[in-house]
């Protein structure tokens, strides 16, 4: 696993409650498979199926939060290997 951030790109919130919200990553290897997308206790996974000539990756997660997340904000991401979590690596 490898620890990044991403950028948000924008966030709207939606009337159930949660935000979706626009990020942005650089994925620091090709061979990353996918990502999480952490803030506090919520976690979202992200399949990372980007060109491989391209290290950033733009994509959007709906997400549950307590605070407002807002344009430019940072949020920790961790990226895996394939088969990683399940203790392959």
């Amino acid at each position: 696993m490898h620890v990044g951030e991403a950028v948000v790109l924008g966030a709207f919130k939606r009337p159930d409650g949660t935000q979706e919200v626009e990020l942005k990553a650089v994925c620091p290897k090709p061979d990353f498979e996918r990502l999480n997308v952490v803030l506090g206790s919520c976690r979202v996974a992200v399949p990372l199926d980007r060109p491989v000539d391209k290290p950033e990756r733009e994509f959007k997660v709906t997400m549950r939060v307590d605070s407002p997340i807002n344009l430019g904000d940072k949020l920790l991401v961790e990226f895996f290997y394939p088969g990683e979590q399940a203790g392959v690596h």
